[in-house]
Parts: C-alpha cells; sequence; structure tokens
C-alpha cells in the first residue's frame, strides 16, 4: 500500500505562505548556482576558444609570457615569414595597456589596445567586422565588449566616436566580434601610427600561422638559432591556458561561493521537511498506525520536496537567463560574457533537486524513529 501523488500534492496547499517562501529560497538558489557555473565557464572559455592549434607566439624571453612586457623586433613578422618554412602569415602586434579619455565622459580609463597590421585579421580567425569598416590612422575598430570594459554606455564608443588614445584623438569607424574570448574587450588600431604615439621602436609579439603538415619545429629552430633575438616560442593553446591558470584563484572563489550556497540550501531545506514533520507527527503516527510504513512515508516527503524543488528551480532558470544571459564581467585585463548553456542549467537544476531531497533527510530519519503511541497522544 503507497500514499497517493495527490496526498503529497494537497499537503503543499494546506500551508501556502511555507510552500512559497521553500519555492522561492530553491529558486535563488537555481539563479544563484547558474550564475556561478556561467562566470567560471565563461572564465575558461574566454581563452580557451581564443587559442588556435596553428598558431604560435614568439615573445621576449625575459617576457614571462606577459605580452604587456615583451619587446620583440619591429618587422619581425617579416623576416619569420621568409626564413621559417611553413609559416602562412604572421602579424607583428602591439599589445598596450593605455588610458583613454572618450568625448562626453569625463576622466581617463584604462583600456586594452592592440596595434594590428592586415595580417592579424588572417591569424585570428575568432575576429569578425560586425559594422563599419576596418581602421586607418588615427581611428579604431573596437570590441563587442570594450563598453563593457571602460564601464561606458554602448554609444560611447559608437561609430563615429571620438577617442583620445596616447594623446591624439581617434574615431571608432567599426566594431568586431570574437565570441566567447576576452579580445573583444580590445580596441584595434594600425600598428606604426600607435608605435609613433606610443614611442616604441618595438612590437610586442609575433602571432604566427604555420603550416600543421610542418608544425612547429622549423619555428623553434628559428628562435634557437638567432639568439640575438632572445625569443621564446609558445603554442597559442599553451598561451591561453597559462592565462586561464593564472585566474585559478578566481575560479576557487567561485567554486567555494557555490558550495556555500549549497550548504545553505541543504540545511534551510533540512530545518523546513523537519519543521513539517513537527506540524504533522499526529497525521504522520496515524498514517503509520493503519499500515504505512516509512518508505511510504519518506516517499510522500520526496515528492514534496521534488515538487517545490521543480518549481523554483524552474522560476530560478528563468530569472537567470532573463537577467543573466548575455551580461558581461570585467576583469583587469577585458571582459566576458555570461552565457546560460546546457551546461549551466543542467548542473543547477541537478543540484537543486538534489538538495531537496538531501534535506528531507533529516525528516526521514524522525518519521522511522516515530513513537506512534506518543505522537498519537499528542495534543495538535
Amino acid at each position: 500500500m503507497a500514499l497517493r501523488f495527490d496526498y503529497a500534492l494537497r499537503n503543499l496547499t494546506r500551508r501556502p505562505m511555507r510552500t512559497a517562501l521553500t519555492a522561492a529560497s530553491s529558486a535563488l538558489v537555481a539563479a544563484l548556482l547558474v550564475a556561478t557555473v556561467a562566470f567560471v565557464r565563461g572564465l575558461e572559455q574566454s581563452f580557451t576558444r581564443a587559442s588556435q592549434p596553428d598558431v604560435v607566439l614568439l615573445l621576449a624571453r625575459v617576457s614571462e609570457g606577459d605580452l604587456l612586457r615583451s619587446s620583440v623586433d619591429a618587422g619581425l613578422a617579416a623576416v619569420v615569414q621568409a626564413a621559417v618554412p611553413g609559416v602562412r602569415v604572421a602579424s607583428d602586434e602591439i599589445h598596450l595597456s593605455s588610458n583613454v579619455e572618450l568625448e562626453g565622459h569625463a576622466g581617463a580609463r584604462a583600456a586594452m589596445v592592440r596595434g594590428v597590421t592586415p595580417a592579424a585579421y588572417l591569424v585570428h580567425d575568432a575576429v569578425s567586422l560586425s559594422d563599419g569598416r576596418l581602421p586607418g590612422p588615427g581611428e579604431l575598430l573596437v570590441g563587442a565588449l570594450a563598453a563593457r570594459q571602460l564601464n561606458v554606455p554602448k554609444d560611447a564608443v559608437a561609430i563615429g566616436a571620438r577617442v583620445r588614445l596616447e594623446g591624439a584623438m581617434h574615431t571608432v569607424v567599426g566594431h568586431f566580434v570574437a565570441p566567447g574570448t576576452a579580445i573583444e574587450a580590445e580596441m584595434w588600431t594600425p600598428l606604426e601610427p600607435l608605435r609613433g604615439l606610443a614611442r616604441r621602436s618595438d612590437s610586442s609579439v609575433v602571432f604566427a600561422r604555420i603550416d600543421p603538415a610542418i608544425g612547429s619545429g622549423p619555428m623553434q629552430l628559428f628562435c634557437d638559432r638567432r639568439l640575438d633575438l632572445e625569443l621564446t616560442l609558445r603554442s597559442s593553446e599553451q598561451y591561453y591556458a597559462d592565462l586561464a591558470a593564472y585566474l585559478a584563484p578566481i575560479r576557487a572563489l567561485a567554486l567555494a561561493l557555490a558550495a556555500m550556497v549549497a550548504a545553505a540550501a541543504f540545511f534551510g531545506g533540512a530545518n523546513t521537511a523537519s519543521a513539517a514533520v513537527q506540524d504533522r507527527l499526529r497525521e504522520l503516527a496515524a498514517l503509520r498506525a493503519i499500515g504505512f510504513g516509512t518508505l511510504d512515508l519518506a516517499r510522500s516527503l520526496a515528492q514534496e520536496a521534488l515538487l517545490l524543488g521543480s518549481v523554483g528551480a524552474l522560476v530560478g532558470l528563468w530569472a537567470a537567463r532573463a537577467f543573466i544571459e548575455g551580461g558581461a564581467i570585467r576583469l583587469a585585463m577585458g571582459a566576458f560574457t555570461l552565457q546560460v548553456d546546457g551546461v549551466a542549467i543542467a548542473v543547477a537544476t541537478f543540484a537543486t533537486l538534489f538538495l531537496a531531497l538531501l534535506g528531507t533527510l533529516p525528516a526521514v530519519w524522525r518519521v522511522a524513529r516515530l513513537p506512534i503511541a506518543a505522537a498519537l497522544a499528542e495534543d495538535s
């Protein structure tokens, strides 16, 4: 003999305020878990999506992998393309952390600026022009997340907007997208004018696309032979993996927050389930007396918890999709988007339902040890 499902459903309607508050707590848990998973995945994918298996980087040996500290000879890309077999295209670039001033917005703002040649658009597959055109001297191509990185409205970097960079006014002539990567937080401008404005006679790095059939062996040999250039070779995958590892403490903090939310949800759910059992001691004892076993009552409590958890999870996922999807997080070196994808939804849903079930265990234990005669004799 088993309790019918509508018994659990009716019990939820008997105390509407408690039911509503419990469902709201489940919704909050689901929304927070979605946000946390979206943050962690966005942080990881902002670098992994930028990596390309057939692209390598040439950096200064003393830079320790930091593009902002790296300094290589100007025009190194042309030398590499001519001297190294298997190099399809090479891009000389300057990576600069600069303070920019936007017309109509007071104060200087930190921006990531990249000086590029036309070869850069052939090397970086993730980048595509979304509107406008490629920049010439005194012009800028702005990434989709640059406004978020600068903490200004999007119209501040709209086409035609004026930006003071390294003491010279520049005009925004286009926008680019590089979905899911930190590149979207950058501003791109022609290399040689930026070199002059920054008073640099060097470049920061050379990105080179190589023939996969030949591999990076010839490029490594070039670095080993040209000791005067003091170069180090890094694969694109290795470089972006190192960047992701550098941000591991931030990821760990986000996961710790998720664990704290889960713990709070468990204790809250356990307390609610125990309170519900306390309010229904005589009723549960009567059910035990007429032949329903502990397993039947435990199944009914689990059904109540799953119903509330499911409703809460749906509300929380809807709220997360409405308010989190497409949002951007700003970091010192750029920004990345939050994606409420299938993984985030699955993790949040499973965790919310699992915590709802887990929270019933203390109540089930109490029901299992329920002294029937004493419970029936209690005053209601």
